[in-house]
């Protein structure tokens, strides 16, 4: 690696240290919530995930390691500044999991499953605010694949890590085409 290479690297890690502080869209995921998600979709059955919002300090990607899955994950503040809108995901996707930012979810919702659509992905797990489910805009979307849907409410509010003040959310998984998922609506 050049001196360059390097420099970048350090300025990039530097930009999401600030970030983490000041984006109200940066909130990471509490790891009972990441080992929650995975028991329940069986996370072991999926061969090639993508972290599309997820960079060194994960749950995600901190379990998945543990877990020895293959994956791959891509992040605005990576080396290579991926953003979810124009990256695409790894060869033979099948899984995209993530907590994408609350801000954009209209957009993340609707590329998901352009993705899926365009064969690039088989399945997904948003985490999303639980107002997530709500106006006719988003509402279309999601009965157009009601066929795969399954949303995971969850029974209590989360506590997202990362916010010197409390942040505290309900949230639910808004997931498609996961076959462990048997019921359409799961509170957990």
């Amino acid at each position: 690696m050049n001196k360059q290479e390097q420099l970048s690297i350090i300025d990039n890690s530097t930009t999401y240290e600030v970030d983490k502080t000041q984006n109200k869209d940066h909130v990471a995921t509490p790891r009972w919530v990441v080992e929650n998600i995975y028991d329940l979709i069986d996370i072991k059955s999926f061969k090639m995930i993508w972290f599309p919002f997820n960079n060194y300090d994960s749950h995600f990607k901190l379990k998945a390691d543990e877990l020895n899955l293959q994956y791959k994950a891509t992040h605005i503040f990576d080396n290579l500044g991926n953003d979810f809108f124009t990256t695409l995901p790894p060869k033979d996707c099948d899984l995209l999991i993530s907590n994408p930012p609350f801000s954009q979810q209209n957009e993340i919702i609707k590329r998901s499953f352009e993705l899926v659509e365009l064969g690039l992905i088989k399945s997904f797990c948003l985490l999303l605010p639980l107002s997530t489910l709500e106006t006719p805009k988003r509402a279309e979307i999601y009965e157009k694949y009601i066929d795969k849907l399954n949303i995971l409410i969850f029974k209590k509010r989360i506590k997202f890590l990362g916010k010197a003040t409390s942040f505290n959310t309900a949230c639910c998984w808004v997931c498609y085409n996961i076959d462990s998922l048997k019921q359409k609506i799961i509170w957990i």
